[in-house]
């Protein structure tokens, strides 16, 4: 008898540290789950801005190109050369969706003449948004500068449920070095041979019904584990 209720004592601890950790893995689960762009319709825009992005407070002067697409992991980049004005052949970006990540990388240095490099003083940049509204709302954008254009700032990009917004205002990669101190953007450590790249990690809101399903589930285990073990007559 002893030795059967200590059984139940232990079975039942061991339930509730179960449960516990159980319930911190839903509340990881709820705030950190990963986008996938994969199939999503999203669209990109290229903008200038008044004194800041629209995420940060700013308002829309104009959209010079835009293009919406269905992100695909089979296609990379999903766009090549998107142009920051419709047309033209220089400042030319390819923007890819993988998975949770999007990459945005300055393809105009290749061409490694004065016409190809860039410097933007103004507010300007990247708008991207869920154009079909299938994702979950954006609950987080983490920025890897590690080969991103010089003096590109991290805290710049900005994003609600929707959108992100990536403004390039201060940033620049050139091909030979210019007056002032400004370095050319060229690195042989950097994948691409040049610090052009700008790597967006997303994180969004899971769907509800997913929280949902799994919380019921933890309710009903909670209820098993306060029952404690069964026992029969014999």
């Amino acid at each position: 008898m002893l030795k059967q209720s200590l059984s139940s004592k232990v079975s039942l601890r061991v339930g509730r540290i179960a449960l516990a950790l159980q319930f911190l893995l839903l509340v990881a689960f709820v705030g950190t789950a990963n986008a996938n762009f994969d199939g999503s319709s999203m669209t990109v825009s290229w903008e200038f801005w008044n004194t800041a992005s629209p995420g940060q407070g700013g308002s829309l002067i104009a959209a010079t190109d835009t293009t919406t697409l269905t992100a695909s992991d089979a296609n990379s980049p999903d766009i090549s050369g998107f142009h920051t004005s419709t047309g033209n052949d220089f400042e030319l970006w390819d923007v890819d969706f993988q998975g949770d990540t999007i990459t945005l990388t300055y393809t105009s240095i290749y061409a490694q003449d004065h016409d190809h490099q860039y410097m933007y003083m103004m507010p300007v940049g990247f708008h991207i948004s869920d154009a079909g509204a299938g994702l979950s709302p954006f609950a987080s954008v983490s920025v890897d500068t590690s080969f991103a254009p010089m003096n590109f700032d991290p805290a710049k990009v900005a994003f609600d449920d929707d959108d992100i917004w990536v403004s390039l205002q201060g940033s620049m990669c050139h091909y030979d070095m210019m007056g002032g101190g400004m370095m050319p953007c060229d690195n042989a450590l950097s994948p691409t041979g040049y610090n052009n790249q700008i790597v967006l990690n997303v994180s969004s809101v899971p769907e509800p019904t997913t929280a949902a399903l799994l919380f019921l589930g933890l309710t009903g285990l909670g209820v098993s584990v306060r029952r404690g073990p069964s026992h029969s007559a014999g």
